[in-house]
């Protein structure tokens, strides 16, 4: 797996940021991060968490793997295992690896996401109305908090949800768990362009 280095996260987030036409200190208003936090990853000075990105996403109306993203739009992509985009949150022990193309607009993101025993992913702010996620548990057993709402999976289980609400994923259990993740997008992309 070829983890994304901090000057990707930061080149793609600048590049996003300018094409939307918003400062930083907009960005940091319309996400909630603070103005020097992104500064600090725009200058690739360290790492960021997967929460941290999920608002500046959400706030640039793209999805994560859009700031992870290396390649460009074609017809065909092959991407070998040690080309997908990885984000290592080592401090919430939470590994997610982008497996569909990175192109703005597509409207599916594919995930396989992988939590240590302990873990958890942080929450994920609310996506636009339209938007759904699909999970499938690989491996494992995964504590699926949506707003108020605790939904335990284990390997083999499936889940569907409007992601318009905070979602976080736990591993309360002493072994890895290993799902995949689709969120849908498809809907929303339609309806802005």
């Amino acid at each position: 797996m070829a983890q994304q280095s901090a000057e990707d996260i930061g080149k793609n987030l600048r590049a996003i940021r300018q094409l939307r036409g918003l400062s930083m200190s907009a960005l940091a208003a319309a996400s909630s991060v603070s103005k020097a936090m992104i500064s600090k990853i725009e200058r690739g000075d360290g790492g960021v968490s997967a929460t941290t990105l999920g608002k500046l996403a959400e706030a640039l109306e793209v999805g994560i793997s859009d700031l992870l993203s290396k390649d460009d739009i074609n017809s065909i992509i092959y991407l070998p295992a040690d080309a997908q985009p990885v984000l290592h949150d080592s401090a919430r022990g939470f590994v997610r690896r982008a497996l569909s193309p990175i192109f703005p607009g597509r409207g599916v993101d594919v995930v396989h996401n992988e939590l240590g025993p302990g873990g958890r992913t942080g929450p994920f702010s609310p996506h636009k109305k339209g938007i759904h996620e699909y999970i499938f548990v690989l491996a494992g057993q995964l504590s699926v908090h949506l707003n108020d709402r605790k939904i335990i999976m284990k390997t083999g289980d499936s889940l569907f949800f409007d992601a318009d609400c905070t979602h976080e994923m736990v591993n309360d259990t002493a072994e890895a768990v290993l799902w995949l993740l689709v969120i849908d997008g498809t809907k929303y992309v339609k309806s802005i362009t």
